[in-house]
């Protein structure tokens, strides 16, 4: 009788436990830069930007969007993503932007800043994109 009740709270252990998600980590990247990640043997380059979000401080008819292209290598392979960060949020608001998956990675976009203001766009030099990443 002891086995079996041991032997059947092993089993309810076992399959109680909800599968293990993959750790999100965050990376940032300066345009046109490249990073290598650390403890993977990958590479993510911040190749493209094109930046339509509302200005701060403006009344828009819409919120617009910004699209970052990364370029995206492991083991001599390379893969092109592209992020979309919605406009009207911000750093703070957490996650703004799509994700996509390259290379057995999950890219997921954070943010992209500096976010534009009234009359000032900023250049495509400025900017820095905050990525969270986690292996699949």
């Amino acid at each position: 009788m002891k086995n079996l009740f041991f032997w059947s709270l092993l089993l309810l252990l076992i399959t109680g436990c909800p599968p293990e998600q993959p750790v999100s980590k965050v990376l940032e990247v300066k345009y046109g830069e490249t990073v290598d990640v650390p403890g993977e043997q990958l590479k993510v380059t911040f190749t493209a930007a094109g930046d339509s979000r509302c200005p701060k401080d403006v009344q828009c008819i819409t919120a617009g969007e910004a699209k970052v292209t990364l370029g995206v290598e492991k083991d001599g392979v390379s893969e092109n993503i592209e992020l979309i960060a919605k406009g009207l949020c911000y750093e703070e608001d957490g996650t703004c932007g799509s994700e996509a998956t390259a290379l057995g990675y999950r890219f997921r976009l954070y943010s992209l800043n500096p976010y534009p203001e009234q009359n000032v766009m900023p250049n495509p030099e400025d900017y820095v994109v905050k990525v969270e990443y986690a292996v699949l």
